[in-house]
């Protein structure tokens, strides 16, 4: 399987600015409140329910989550979901013995949101 990812560096207008940093701090609201879920409550999920705590159950509750606050809604849920798996992923390489305990995101460092390719128009504004 061939992987392929594009970066590409934006010049946003003001408006949409305002608009990414929405972006970026509900996802990370999103990541920090499903690592403060993993890291204390994983014991009663585990007693109500059985199983563990998982990016898929945590992705049924953000569907609570995105109804309870609108803040969060209006950020698309692809980001949020991108932000779940990057926390399972931290939560993976941590128990496999390739990194750190994961830690928090802070506003001043991670001011990043990922959407996948299907969602994302790119117009081709020159030849290069």
């Amino acid at each position: 399987m061939i992987r392929r990812g594009f970066k590409y560096k934006l010049d946003p207008t003001a408006e949409q600015e305002v608009l990414f940093r929405q972006f970026a701090g509900a996802c990370r609201a999103v990541y920090n409140a499903a690592l403060y879920q993993r890291e204390n409550f994983w014991r009663q999920y585990a007693a109500r329910t059985g199983g563990r705590i998982s990016y898929a159950s945590q992705c049924r509750e953000l569907t609570t989550l995105r109804a309870s606050f609108d803040w969060i809604a209006a950020v698309s849920q692809t980001c949020q979901q991108q932000a779940l798996r990057d926390l399972d992923k931290a939560y993976q390489n941590f128990f496999a013995g390739r990194a750190k305990y994961p830690t928090p995101r802070r506003k001043s460092l991670h001011e990043t949101f990922r959407f996948q390719g299907r969602e994302v128009e790119i117009r081709r504004l020159n030849r290069n």
